[in-house]
């Protein structure tokens, strides 16, 4: 399931709020019969790549809300879609 960016953000707020650990997101855009994963980039956010990186956003949420296509991207206009890499933090 993935959602365009305002229901997105809400979408990591309530996984949080109930107990869950938000592991990744991935970029989607909505096409037809299925969804396309862009390329030749690759865009997404890993929460074991934070520490790693100083310039990549801390979390999910942040990734959603300032996430933009790279200026040469064929993708840029279309509306990205968020996929949501979820756990329950005690199980």
């Amino acid at each position: 399931m993935a959602w365009s960016r305002i229901p997105a953000t809400r979408a990591v707020d309530l996984l949080e709020q109930n107990g869950y650990i938000i592991l990744g997101v991935g970029i989607w855009l909505p096409t037809h019969p299925g969804p396309t994963i862009p390329t030749p980039f690759v865009y997404d956010w890993s929460a074991e790549r934070v520490a790693d990186s100083a310039n990549s956003a801390k979390t999910a949420g942040e990734f959603i809300r300032t996430f933009s296509w790279d200026e040469s991207d064929q993708s840029r206009g279309q509306e990205p879609y968020f996929c949501l890499t979820a756990h329950l933090k005690d199980s």
